[in-house]
């Protein structure tokens, strides 16, 4: 299980909590000054059918910060002078014009994916990436570490 300064992170696969490995990731000169960046994947495969599969932070209650991009969407969540990012390769809303056969939505702790019958077989991946302290300059780096395309 992934530790964070904001606490563990929880994946949740219809309700289930299952267990995972955090991947830790170098960092790129996007985010270079990130204390954390990891990935975390679920392989999914179409005979599981429709399925949520969660990442979260449980010790979290309130309402993140959305920060969407061009087929990205990462919520933020701000404690004392830490932030963190979970990011995940999507566009809620957009799904058929951008091409993907799953959806998705954020969460007052975290995000989701959320499959259809017709979505294929895939690794969906989150990206999880932390800054301490966060400041007005380096703010922008958790979205940057948490997009693991970059």
């Amino acid at each position: 299980m992934l530790v964070t300064p904001l606490g563990p992170i929880k994946i949740l696969v219809n309700e289930q909590e299952i267990d995972y490995q955090a991947i830790r990731c170098s960092l790129n000169k996007s985010c270079r000054d990130v204390d954390g960046r990891f990935l975390i994947q679920y392989p999914y495969r179409s005979e599981f059918g429709i399925q949520k599969i969660r990442c979260c932070l449980p010790n979290i209650n309130g309402q993140g910060d959305i920060e969407s991009g061009e087929r990205f969407e990462s919520i933020s969540f701000y404690k004392n002078l830490t932030k963190l990012t979970i990011g995940i390769e999507a566009s809620f809303g957009m799904e058929e014009e951008d091409g993907y056969d799953y959806s998705g939505r954020y969460l007052n702790n975290g995000i989701e994916y959320e499959t259809n019958v017709t979505t294929d077989h895939r690794i969906f991946q989150f990206g999880i990436s932390w800054i301490q302290p966060c400041t007005e300059e380096n703010d922008h780096q958790t979205w940057y570490g948490a997009d693991m395309t970059l």
